[in-house]
Formats: structure tokens, C-alpha cells, sequence
């Protein structure tokens, strides 16, 4: 593995620490000032700003007791100073609107990394959920 394939996956696992703390003020660090990120029901955030927003909230609730565990990275380079990244990840302990424990989630987390003088920082991000079983036309 290059050293920046190291930098960008040591990225990657950064974000499911940072998760696994629930501090969302961490996980913006890792983040472009301008990132974007479509969560997996779709949501589409447009800022750092929005983006901690909306997750102290959902960490204050549905995930207050969750934690991913990355499974699997792989990385690429379009261009020197541009990272392509994909994750999966399982993500456990997240809670329904009853409070009762939701089954484990897989998902597949595709992010684009810039490089930064001193990092690499994410600049977007969209979380996919892997369906297990599920076909993608009638056959």
C-alpha cells in the first residue's frame, strides 16, 4: 500500500472512530469546509454545518448507541491529489423509534478525499444500504 493509500484509509477508519465516540465535532475535521453527503434515505447535506447538525441530532437519538466496524477499503486515484474511497461497513446498535435495537446494517460508504497540505480531507460522501437478496430489475 503507497503512503497515500495508507493516509487515505487511515481517513476512512477515522470517520467510524469518530462515530464510535459520537463526537460529531471530530467527524467534521475529517470533512471539506464545502463537502457534501447524500445519507442512505437520501438526505442531502451541503456543509460541515449541516452535516454535524444532523448527526448530533440523530446521535442524540437513533444512534446514540450505534457503532460501524469498516469490514472492507478500497482506493483509488483519478488524479495526484484526488481520492476515490469506498468502504463498507457494518453499522450495529442503532435504535428504532420504540427504542427497541434495529437489526445490523451494511452499507457501502463511497467518499472523495482531496488532498490538503496536511491531509486528506473528505469533499463527498453518499452512503448506499446493502440490501441483501434485493434485485435491481424484474427478471
Amino acid at each position: 500500500m503507497t503512503s497515500a493509500s495508507a493516509e487515505v484509509t487511515d481517513t476512512v477508519h477515522a470517520l467510524a472512530e469518530c462515530w464510535n465516540q459520537h463526537d460529531m465535532n471530530a467527524v467534521t475535521v475529517l470533512f471539506a469546509q464545502d463537502v457534501e453527503f447524500v445519507n442512505v434515505i437520501g438526505l442531502w447535506w451541503k456543509s460541515c454545518d449541516e452535516i454535524r447538525k444532523a448527526h448530533w441530532f440523530a446521535h442524540a437519538r437513533i444512534f446514540k448507541n450505534s457503532h460501524p466496524t469498516i469490514t472492507a477499503v478500497a482506493v483509488r486515484f483519478p488524479a495526484a491529489d484526488l481520492a476515490i474511497a469506498r468502504a463498507r461497513w457494518v453499522l450495529e446498535g442503532a435504535l428504532a423509534p420504540d427504542g427497541s435495537v434495529l437489526p445490523a446494517r451494511m452499507d457501502v460508504l463511497l467518499k472523495l478525499l482531496a488532498r490538503s497540505t496536511d491531509a486528506w480531507n473528505i469533499v463527498d460522501l453518499q452512503d448506499t444500504d446493502i440490501v441483501e437478496g434485493a434485485l435491481s430489475r424484474p427478471q
